[in-house]
């Protein structure tokens, strides 16, 4: 799937790509982004993460994250994998000089999920049960937080190659540890929307637009582009 991101409703911020390979246990999932517009001007930013796992009836259970992102001249990359225990192993280049007050907890980690894993979890719950609910623990290699989904609203979407329903959900992003005082951007975003595609057949409903509340106005980003297969998800309920 193919996206574009705009502030403001009209000024383009940005180009990302989400390519998603899920089976009846496993999945794949990367995804890209490259700041445009009015926005490389002030801050050249470019991401590449992917992230796999297993999918079983507990849910969806990651396995390795991977992320390289070049932002304002500097370049970080973060790798992580869980081991045979279910610990959480991060390799951060260049490593985080602080890591906020309180840092995340080993059992904060074990419990929470990469972005993009999250991002599948959230996918795959609202395709089995067409319901916006649910808190997803998240953890990026610093910051830990909720992914919380509520209310839902189903209507018909008709864009970028995509027509069909949608449920809009809206999302809350709620900071739990790593944070610093000047954090204080992330700590207050308020709440945002995101909606999926219940596209007909599948159990699986991937995000088609997102809506992210900013101090200059709000960003969306929108699809596309949508290439469809058919995927196959056990239902874990």
């Amino acid at each position: 799937m193919d996206f574009a991101a705009s502030t403001l409703g009209i000024v383009n911020v940005g180009h990302a790509t989400v390519d998603a390979d899920v089976s009846s246990d496993s999945y794949q999932i990367s995804a890209s982004m490259q700041s445009g517009g009015l926005l490389s001007l002030f801050q050249h930013t470019t991401i590449e993460a992917s992230a796999s796992g297993r999918l079983s009836e507990s849910g969806v259970i990651w396995q390795h994250y991977d992320l390289d992102h070049h932002y304002s001249r500097k370049h970080r990359v973060i790798a992580m994998h869980t081991d045979d225990s279910g610990a959480t192993i991060a390799e951060i280049n260049p490593t985080y000089r602080v890591w906020g007050d309180p840092r995340a907890s080993d059992a904060q980690i074990r419990q929470s999920r990469d972005p993009l894993s999250s991002l599948m979890a959230m996918a795959i719950d609202v395709g089995q049960s067409h319901r916006c609910a649910g808190a997803y623990p998240t953890f990026d290699g610093r910051f830990l937080y909720l992914l919380q989904l509520a209310d839902g609203e189903e209507e018909d979407y008709d864009g970028g190659g995509y027509s069909g329903p949608v449920l809009k959900c809206v999302l809350s992003y709620i900071p739990v540890a790593g944070y610093e005082a000047r954090d204080a951007g992330r700590i207050r975003i308020p709440h945002g929307q995101v909606w999926f595609a219940l596209a007909a057949g599948a159990n699986f409903a991937p995000p088609i637009r997102v809506v992210t509340p900013l101090a200059a106005g709000g960003a969306t980003i929108r699809l596309t582009g949508w290439r469809h297969a058919l995927v196959s998800v056990a239902d874990s309920h």
